[in-house]
């Protein structure tokens, strides 16, 4: 099953370095998180994470929550 996540202020990515799938990767298995693969499109400002069985709405809503933290963070933008 893969979530595709549109990350926020794409004009950000021009000014950062770009954004780290292994990283990502690492952030979502320390929040609990056990994908198979993540893939960051940095051109087009979005994450799509793989996992091997569909999550439940609540956990699907903590994964966007989760992604758009890191990528705030990596841009150095805080909520």
């Amino acid at each position: 099953m893969s979530y595709e996540i549109p990350l926020p202020m794409p004009d950000q990515l021009t000014k950062k370095p770009i954004t780290n799938a292994l990283e990502l990767h690492g952030h979502l298995e320390k929040n609990g998180f056990k994908p198979i693969a993540v893939v960051v499109d940095n051109a087009n400002a979005r994450v799509v994470v793989y996992f091997s069985s569909e999550l439940s709405d609540r956990d699907k809503k903590r994964l966007v929550d989760t992604v758009v933290e890191f990528y705030r963070k990596w841009i150095g933008v805080e909520k």
